[in-house]
């Protein structure tokens, strides 16, 4: 799930992190509220906060002023500047999943398992609170061996059963050996609802081989975004080529063509998880996957902007945004107009739309630094001009 960001003013609950004076310019104290570890989530408000004062319970925030001239903003005097300052919640990182199924004459039985097993994986991923977005890549049910994914990850109307943005499905037959080269091909499609700061997930089912090698589609896997850096690959493959399988009467004489020797390569590059197609009996694998996206899951990077008080008006170019590690350390991360930019800072945010912001989004290196902290906050801060990212 995203992390939000709480009211603007009040407190809201009594599980309130509340954020003590902040005045641009002056010092910044914020209460230190633990987060035990093993708790991947914590209910935190604001403290709506004013130059010269904190405002109570009782008390009502009046319109941000309009901060700007000369004397506020990167280099000038901002002591003057009032601020209303928003603590975010802790969330758990959100996650994109990428699924491609060889669609060859041989894949009948495991196509279909595929299609009945992601409705399972997925239910087994959004009940432990992990915001997920699917793809695939394969054949729709107009193919024998193609896949509808029925409700609710998809429609279940078939052959139509898209249902972005949770789950996207690129229609287009993998063969026995190209299940790499697709991914490539159609990264434009199946990328087109996936998030910067998601953790990234691709899983394979083939019971054949891949002709690309796997030190070429990690390359050029990871050279298609910045967001891709991190990505996890897991398999569904035969361990086994198939004269070693019949010599030694092994089950994958009868259900593979080759050893996914190329796949078996990509999952101990990315840590990932690979499962014996073999077998036939997938969903002890996809339980294992699901698994895997749950503990590799971090702390979220996409923040909602709040809606603001009746009256007042949400300026763009007057938001901060600060981490504080809870030990006395911290980062000012500054505003970056895009995310290409994030590769020319060390650390900075952006909106997620900048003519019509709804959230704001860590770089992936800031994403990255800010993990591990059991005691982390971010806080939103409103009412200062924008500092920059440097």
């Amino acid at each position: 799930m995203k992390m939000r960001i709480t009211s603007w003013a009040k407190p809201i609950a009594s599980t309130i992190v509340a954020l003590g004076t902040i005045a641009c310019g002056g010092d910044d104290t914020s209460s230190n509220n633990p987060l035990p570890t093993g708790i991947t989530s914590l209910t935190a408000g604001s403290m709506a906060t004013t130059t010269g004062g904190t405002v109570d319970d009782d008390d009502t925030v009046g319109a941000i002023p309009d901060i700007g001239g000369d004397d506020t903003g990167p280099g000038g005097d901002t002591e003057g500047c009032a601020e209303v300052s928003d603590q975010a919640m802790v969330g758990i990182q959100p996650a994109d999943i990428l699924f491609v199924v060889d669609n060859s004459g041989s894949m009948g039985f495991e196509a279909l398992s595929v299609q009945n097993n992601l409705n399972a994986f997925s239910t087994q991923i959004f009940l432990a609170n992990i915001d997920a977005r699917v793809a695939l890549i394969s054949a729709d049910s107009s193919d024998d061996e193609g896949i509808c994914v029925g409700q609710p990850l998809g429609t279940g109307s078939c052959p139509a059963d898209e249902n972005p943005p949770g789950y996207v499905h690129v229609v287009d037959a993998v063969g026995s050996n190209n299940a790499l080269d697709k991914i490539i091909q159609h990264y434009d499609s199946w990328s087109v609802n996936f998030r910067p700061t998601a953790a990234k997930h691709v899983v394979v089912v083939s019971d054949d081989d891949a002709d690309m090698d796997a030190g070429t589609f990690d390359t050029m896997f990871r050279a298609l975004d910045p967001s891709l850096e991190d990505y996890t690959f897991h398999a569904i493959a035969s361990p086994e080529g198939l004269a070693i399988a019949c010599v030694l009467m092994t089950s994958c004489c009868l259900t593979a063509a080759d050893a996914g020797e190329e796949y078996i390569a990509l999952t101990n590059l990315t840590g990932g998880v690979f499962g014996n197609l073999c077998d036939q009996d997938f969903q002890p694998v996809f339980d294992q996957i699901s698994q895997a996206v749950v503990t590799g899951a971090t702390l979220a990077c996409e923040y909602d902007i709040p809606v603001p008080p009746d009256g007042e008006d949400f300026d763009p170019d007057q938001v901060n945004v600060e981490f504080d590690d809870g030990a006395g350390g911290g980062l000012d991360i500054g505003r970056v107009e895009d995310p290409a930019e994030c590769a020319n800072v060390s650390h900075g945010w952006y909106y997620d739309d900048p003519e019509n912001p709804t959230s704001i989004v860590v770089c992936p290196q800031t994403c990255t630094q800010i993990q591990g902290f059991n005691m982390a906050s971010v806080s939103i801060k409103f009412g200062c001009a924008t500092v920059p990212a440097a």
